[in-house]
């Protein structure tokens, strides 16, 4: 007892002596430098007392501090200088400087990258428009935009390596973070306007927390603690110093000057070379609010339009068809609203989407049909309202979200295969002869069956096929052949 009173004494004694009360004190003692909004002061390693610091956009100290803090304010103030042969360019609405590292990605993207940069740059047409009207609505620069343009080359479908996704490049927490949906029927990071929208707010806190644009476009790439901690660690808020030690990563080191050189490039393309550009146009079209889900070859019906197109107008549409929400706002192309709407209204609503219905036999498991048919479970229980998966028995129907286009395919490309014969249909299974260049996942696809189910079937322990070989194809989506 004795020894826990000591250990307990000095536990406390030694939070006295560190705690934020020793920041009033004066002396030497250095405390961390603190970053935040105006009504928040953030710790990373020191006390937490100070007032707010950052840099304006030219990248001059703001720093206020009290006289505990001096001896950092002094380095933050020699250390916030301009480097030598700078200069600010007045050609943008964000800070431009030209030094050694933005001129070596001037020529990485005009000479090495030059033919993919070129295609970013007539992609970029099609979508900068509204995405500078979105910025300049939430009181950013437009210039901004220029970070899609090195985050995706304004690829809707781009998705990372740390499966980040979008034109802007939103990891799955951060898109909830900032209300887009990602689920198993859309991912709305893929959405060019929903997502800009997102990225504006989402720019936005990270320039009220750090005061600089700098800062706050690697806080983008890095997160903002990783640039918080490198502050801390270097003792400064310009990120030219930031950019010189190895504590941030050579990635988000390269960020902001990559940047600034997709910008000068994206804002004067011919003086860099580009010349011989096609931009494409931006895409118009028109949209209509259903409060029913819709199939998409429906949905193309209507419109008079192709089944590709309306995923090309909708590229967060990661199905056939519309989520199930009581309203959706579905984009059709340009002036066929009216004949859309028309057609709709005399269309019986059972016509609009269909789901395939499954009468649950002796052995079945929901997690098997699931796997069967590519649903996740949570998406199989939700749909059919299942809270306890043990009062289902044989007999019960469910319905199950596939694509009756899909299933429609597969029916008829065994009919037509010629590596099948009448023969060999049986009650259960169908039985297709490998021809070369094969593999087990077109298979798979072609017959609407998972590679899983494929394996078990015909007791294959890997994905090696060969040619002539005999694969058993589970009969169960051809079933009302």
């Amino acid at each position: 007892m004795k020894y826990l009173y000591f250990l307990i004494s000095g536990l406390v004694i030694g939070v006295l002596i560190q705690g934020c009360a020793t920041s009033n004190s004066g002396g030497n003692e250095k405390t961390g430098l603190n970053i935040g909004q105006p009504a928040t002061a953030v710790a990373m390693g020191g006390a937490a007392c100070g007032p707010l610091t950052g840099t304006d956009a030219t990248g001059a100290s703001s720093l206020t501090a009290t006289s505990a803090d001096q001896d950092i304010s002094d380095v933050l103030a020699r250390s916030t200088a301009p480097e030598n042969l700078e200069k600010i360019t007045g050609t943008t609405d964000i800070p431009m400087v030209m030094n050694e590292k933005v001129q070596y990605f001037i020529r990485y993207f005009a000479d090495i990258q030059h033919d993919i940069f070129a295609k970013w740059l007539e992609r970029s047409e099609q979508y900068i428009p509204q995405m500078k009207t979105i910025l300049k609505a939430n009181g950013l620069p437009e210039d901004l935009v220029y970070m899609a343009l090195i985050e995706s080359g304004f690829n809707t479908h781009a998705i990372s390596r740390r499966s980040a996704c979008g034109p802007w490049q939103f990891i799955r927490s951060t898109a909830r973070l900032y209300d887009l949906k990602v689920n198993w029927w859309v991912d709305e990071r893929r959405n060019p306007e929903k997502s800009t929208l997102a990225a504006a707010r989402y720019l936005k806190n990270l320039y009220d927390t750090f005061g600089s644009w700098y800062l706050a476009e690697a806080a983008y790439n890095a997160g903002p603690l990783k640039v918080m901690w490198a502050m801390q660690k270097q003792k400064t808020d310009n990120f030219w110093k930031l950019a010189d030690d190895r504590y941030l990563k050579k990635e988000t080191r390269d960020y902001v000057p990559k940047l600034i050189a997709a910008a000068m490039i994206a804002k004067d393309p011919a003086v860099y070379g580009f010349t011989d550009l096609t931009y494409e146009k931006q895409v118009q079209d028109d949209r209509v609010v259903l409060s029913h889900q819709i199939d998409l070859h429906v949905a193309a019906k209507l419109a008079g339009t192709t089944y590709s197109t309306i995923k090309e107008l909708n590229p967060e549409l990661l199905r056939w068809a519309t989520p199930p929400v009581p309203s959706y706002s579905l984009n059709i192309p340009s002036g066929t609203k009216r004949l859309f709407l028309a057609r709709l209204a005399s269309m019986p609503r059972r016509m609009l989407f269909s789901y395939k219905r499954y009468a649950i036999r002796r052995g079945d498991t929901l997690s098997v049909i699931a796997c069967e048919y590519g649903v996740p479970l949570h998406e199989l229980r939700s749909m059919n309202h299942i809270r306890n998966v043990r009062r289902l028995r044989p007999g019960h129907d469910i319905i199950i979200p596939v694509s009756p286009y899909a299933h429609r395919e597969a029916i008829a490309y065994a009919k037509r295969a010629r590596a099948i014969d009448a023969s060999s249909v049986g009650p259960a299974y169908i039985y297709y002869r490998v021809r070369q260049g094969d593999t087990l996942w077109d298979i798979a696809h072609k017959f609407d069956v998972t590679i899983s189910r494929l394996k078990y079937s015909n007791g294959l322990r890997g994905r090696l096929i060969r040619p002539n070989m005999i694969l058993k194809i589970p009969k169960i989506i051809a079933r009302e052949d």
